[in-house]
């Protein structure tokens, strides 16, 4: 009985305890960091894809990002309509362990746009700022006109991964899977998009042949305002477009997260938080258009209802960390959550200061110079006014103090 057992927990130990994800065998170690697949501006070379594994180590050769249409009127919904191989063999992730694809485009002379010079190359704007750590895969396109930012102004793609600069949007779910073959299969409906239902089916090459590493999906409200068939999403967190008012026409997978993206605007950032690797709104973040959306210099939109979660309302640090890990609510300081919501005017100051303040209540207002000596501290202000006519010309510090926690701001006298 003894020597039975002991081989029983053997056979365990070497197969392992598979996990699956409605009906698909799921494996860890390798993440969506950040996807672009709907930037203002020229698809063909603003769009921005961005993966997490294990630093320096190789980029496994079967491995593949996907893409499901998700479209209800699409005679393709529930089918890989894109199959991005990442891997070569010899490729590695970063020092960072971050793999970054990015695409530039060259227009012959017939294009809409006109050329940015005599050889009509436009450069991806993510090339020059992203981190020297990761590992790049830099596409070279030429077509007959970037500002159609359509696949089908696509004529060549080097290296041809399956990628052409242009990634399916809305509705649709992303998908980092290994395969022995190129996984470009119908997940959901047995033949064809009429038996399509939002549930992955229980048979096929999914079910015996990949390993999901990660997935989420975006789903619009199209179906309302044009009469589609319903939007299906098939990842492991979806973000479906006003949920709460469609959520009739939204088709979901049975194990799937659904988080309401609850605003007219789609998607146009999707990011995991810091080194998370669940399937919760508290490690995605999610944005819609933000207050300024000319990539590469985006900030995610100042409203809350539009960016998920709602600490990173503001944030400015997006352009800083391509090809490097995004910030985690947690992580994110609070100098940079009250960044966004304070201001100082006027700066340079000679009376008044003004302090506007968002939704936070100020406690109290330190005044230091440039050395650190406190020279005043006022714990009731009217009208969020600080007084600075009696302080000599200079440079000071005002320290901002509220229950969220403390601010700095730097300003002049005249």
């Amino acid at each position: 009985m003894r020597t039975k057992l002991l081989f029983l927990f053997t056979l365990i130990g070497a197969i392992g305890f598979a996990q699956t994800f409605d009906n698909i065998t799921t494996g860890t170690g390798i993440y969506i960091n950040k996807l672009l697949p709907s930037p203002s501006g020229d698809d063909l070379t603003n769009e921005y894809i961005e993966i997490r594994g294990t630093a320096n180590a190789i980029v496994p050769s079967d491995l593949y990002l996907i893409s499901i249409e998700g479209d209800g009127n699409s005679s393709s919904r529930g089918k890989v309509s894109e199959a991005i191989s990442l891997g070569d063999g010899s490729r590695t992730f970063g020092a960072n362990g971050m793999l970054v694809v990015i695409c530039n485009y060259t227009q012959d002379s017939g294009g809409s746009l006109s050329l940015e010079n005599l050889d009509g190359y436009y450069e991806s704007p993510y090339k020059s700022i992203i981190s020297a750590d990761a590992t790049i895969i830099e596409i070279a396109l030429t077509g007959n006109d970037l500002g159609g930012s359509s696949s089908s102004n696509v004529s060549t793609k080097t290296p041809d991964i399956g990628y052409d600069g242009n990634l399916i949007d809305a509705t649709a779910t992303y998908m980092l899977i290994t395969s022995s073959s190129s996984p470009k299969i119908r997940i959901d409906g047995v033949s064809d998009s009429s038996t399509a239902n939002g549930v992955i089916n229980s048979t096929g090459n999914h079910t015996t042949d990949w390993v999901l590493y990660d997935s989420v999906s975006y789903m619009d409200d199209d179906d309302v305002d044009n009469g589609e068939n319903g939007e299906f999403g098939y990842g492991q967190i979806i973000y479906a477009q006003q949920s709460g008012l469609h959520s009739a026409m939204h088709f979901t997978t049975t194990s799937a997260v659904i988080v309401d993206f609850d605003t007219t605007s789609d998607a146009n950032y999707i990011l995991r938080q810091g080194t998370k690797t669940g399937y919760t709104s508290a490690d995605w973040i999610v944005s819609a258009n933000g207050s300024n959306s000319n990539v590469p210099n985006w900030i995610l939109s100042t409203s809350s209802s539009k960016v998920y979660p709602t600490e990173f309302s503001g944030w400015e640090g997006i352009k800083d960390v391509y090809g490097a890990l995004n910030p985690s609510a947690e992580s994110l300081s609070v100098n940079e959550v009250l960044e966004a919501a304070f201001s100082i005017y006027p700066n340079p100051a000679s009376e008044v200061v003004h302090i506007e303040s968002g939704d936070y209540e100020i406690s109290s207002v330190e005044l230091f110079d440039v050395v650190g000596q406190k020279i005043s501290e006022e714990k009731d202000l009217t009208n969020n006014q600080l007084n600075v006519s009696s302080l000599s010309k200079g440079v000071y510090i005002v320290k901002i103090n509220t229950e969220a926690g403390s601010l700095n701001k730097r300003i002049v006298i005249e």
